[in-house]
């Protein structure tokens, strides 16, 4: 058994890893060196980071830790059925270790692109763990040692009875795998909130891990309507929680006109990489509408450095206050310049630096412009509203997630699809006629 302590080790060193990633993905916290635009930032925002909605961290703590339990009971002195029982669970779970790992350092090199120092490292030792165990599995020449049946008083496994395991345990990564292609995480929410109910109702997604939202006295209200009931209640006048809300459509930016008949409101951050991906559907759809709809387009840094209204954990979009300021800044300076700012800053897949985004931004507007924009008053105010309003969300929802849609009655967090199931939202929720059926 000499070569069992060393898989234990490394098995242990798999659980501290396994473990910190299943705190990240359940707290919300921050997560070393994972910042927006790192390859490990991609890995864990995946919908490969989670099975049937589970962070796929959480099982591979519990098979981790199983197997290691039975690699001790392995070791211990044990009747002959006590220890083919233990090697029934090394055997199956080597298996399912060793699969899994080889998934999804596959899914990282092939799907991905890109790479998880965490994930990597747990599963180098958890594969290397697996090979050790199976290394060293007791095997037995004679045929007639039972597997499943008691009281032979013959040691070891017989090999048949290796070869059913491995079946078994092929079968658990066939399930891995299976779930994470047939079923994936619903990355999309929407809380469907009608004037006057006192709660959410039609709400599409399994609760929320995260803590509740702060009550600070810099919010504006702390006992808000429970719906956005997002309506013009004037011409280019877009009301929110019955007016504790209200946006001039000619002094806030948007996509489209501000005379449109129908009007939505996005929030989102420039580092954050869903929201990144949904801004082309947005421009599509907007251009796709035309007149027709108007999106007010509001930056939400979800960073302590300018968002008094999230906890500290949530701190983890490196340097979003500067790209907030400066897309308001240009949109202050120059409203035309606007969204071609950000139609530049959202085109790379990695976001440019800030400095970079700012020489970009005086090249639109003007250097003078864009300094004396950046030091308004105003600047300041539009995103402490912000900040608000996503508090306000946040407590009508139960969930912070971005980005974030309001439409009318309705808030649609996190990511879509594509343009299709925006049509879809708008049809739905706003009466819209765009062309699409309803799901």
């Amino acid at each position: 058994m000499s070569l069992l302590w060393p898989a234990q080790v490394l098995l242990g060193v798999a659980i501290l890893g396994a473990g910190y990633l299943a705190w990240f993905a359940i707290t919300h916290g921050p997560l070393a060196g994972c910042g927006t635009g790192t390859g490990c930032h991609k890995v864990l925002q995946s919908r490969w980071a989670y099975w049937l909605s589970l962070p796929v961290s959480v099982p591979a703590v519990l098979i981790y830790a199983a197997l290691l339990a039975g690699t001790v009971l392995a070791r211990k002195p044990a009747s002959p059925d006590d220890e083919r029982g233990a090697w029934a669970v090394i055997i199956t779970l080597s298996v399912i270790v060793a699969g899994a790992a080889l998934w999804f350092v596959g899914l990282q090199v092939f799907v991905l692109r890109a790479f998880c120092p965490f994930c990597m490292a747990a599963h180098a030792c958890g594969f290397t763990a697996a090979l050790l165990c199976l290394k060293r599995i007791p095997h037995v020449p004679d045929p007639d040692t039972p597997m499943w049946s008691a009281g032979s008083g013959k040691r070891g496994v017989p090999r048949q009875g290796v070869f059913s395991l491995v079946l078994i345990g092929l079968a658990g990564v066939a399930v891995l795998a299976g779930g994470q292609v047939l079923f994936p995480r619903q990355r999309n929410l929407v809380a469907f909130l009608p004037a006057g109910s006192a709660r959410a109702t039609n709400q599409v997604a399994a609760p929320s891990s995260a803590p509740a939202p702060p009550l600070t006295p810099a919010a504006q209200s702390t006992n808000l309507p429970p719906s956005p009931n997002a309506r013009l209640v004037a011409p280019r006048l877009l009301s929110l929680y019955n007016g504790q809300f209200q946006f001039n459509l000619s002094a806030v930016p948007m996509m489209g006109s501000p005379d449109a008949p129908h009007v939505i409101v996005y929030l989102f951050d420039y580092t954050c990489p869903h929201c990144r991906a949904l801004h082309e559907i947005l421009e599509s759809a907007q251009r796709r509408l035309s007149n027709q709809l108007g999106i007010v387009s509001l930056p939400l840094p979800m960073s302590t450095n300018c968002n008094p209204l999230i906890p500290a954990s949530f701190n983890t979009y490196s340097n979003a206050c500067d790209y907030a300021r400066l897309g308001l800044a240009v949109w202050l300076a120059k409203p035309e310049a606007q969204r071609e700012f950000d139609a530049w800053l959202f085109a790379p897949e990695k976001l440019p630096p800030v400095a970079q985004a700012k020489a970009y931004a005086a090249q639109l507007v003007g250097a003078d412009k864009l300094e004396a924009a950046l030091g308004d008053p105003w600047l300041a105010q539009q995103l402490l509203t912000d900040c608000q309003l996503h508090l306000a969300n946040w407590q009508a929802t139960g969930r912070p997630a971005m980005p974030q849609l309001i439409l009318g009655e309705a808030i649609s967090l996190g990511p879509l699809n594509s343009v299709e199931h925006l049509l879809i939202l708008l049809d739905r929720y706003l009466g819209m006629d765009t062309g699409v059926n309803k799901f």
